[in-house]
């Protein structure tokens, strides 16, 4: 219950930022563009290139977002409050962990939705085997972002300058968010979606645990 009233609280807080305002106009605007302007790939499905640049502009976004967030609010004494209250630490950094993901995964479903209607209408249909790939595609971006949040998580608990938060955070997110991705271009017989599904839960989970271990070790 406690979880559910924090992440609430920070999903609306996210909900009604500008950044947020911004990538939920912005990414499906940058879905448009890259169907007018996108190169010729023959076969390639536009919905695919959409996911995999959508996950690594959201992946960056979420990561600064988180990191700086927490730093912020760390520098502010925010979680000074939270020395009375029956409220663990780790419930803090998962819920906002959580509430930075959902609202990424909302703005890039919002835009890849759109991508899909595109290769519908130029496509006159979609096959099996695309809609195979697309779905091994969208759990690769939705891993991928997972890590990136996880990353900015940990140098949000970790780091004391804002600006250098959100500097590590978009440039080790992006590095280490490719880790979703690599194996399966390099290895032919390492199926995407497991891999994607293996390394968007493992790493995130350790970084999170790391991160709350830092946290909770923290005086306020």
């Amino acid at each position: 219950m406690k979880f559910l009233i924090i992440f609430s609280d920070e999903f609306h807080g996210f909900f009604k930022s500008k950044v947020m305002f911004v990538l939920w106009i912005g990414l499906p605007m940058i879905t448009i563009l890259m169907h007018f302007f996108q190169p010729d790939m023959a076969e390639f499905p536009f919905s695919i290139l959409v996911s995999i640049v959508l996950s690594a502009i959201g992946g960056t976004i979420a990561s600064a977002m988180i990191g700086t967030s927490l730093t912020s609010e760390i520098n502010q004494k925010v979680y000074d409050l939270f020395l009375i209250r029956p409220v663990k630490r780790i419930t803090l950094l998962f819920a906002k962990f959580c509430a930075v993901y959902l609202c990424l995964v909302i703005a890039v479903l919002i835009s890849l939705i759109l991508g899909l209607l595109i290769d519908y209408c130029t496509m006159g249909g979609l096959s099996n085997t695309f809609m195979r790939t697309l779905f091994e595609s969208l759990a690769t971006s939705l891993a991928a972002i997972a890590i990136s949040c996880s990353i900015g998580l940990l140098f949000g608990v970790t780091v004391s300058s804002v600006p250098v938060t959100a500097i590590l955070s978009v440039y080790v997110g992006n590095q280490l968010s490719a880790l979703s991705i690599l194996p399966a271009l390099l290895v032919d017989i390492i199926n995407p979606l497991a891999l994607a599904a293996i390394i968007g839960i493992i790493i995130p989970t350790i970084l999170i645990i790391i991160s709350s271990i830092i946290f909770i070790r923290k005086d306020f």
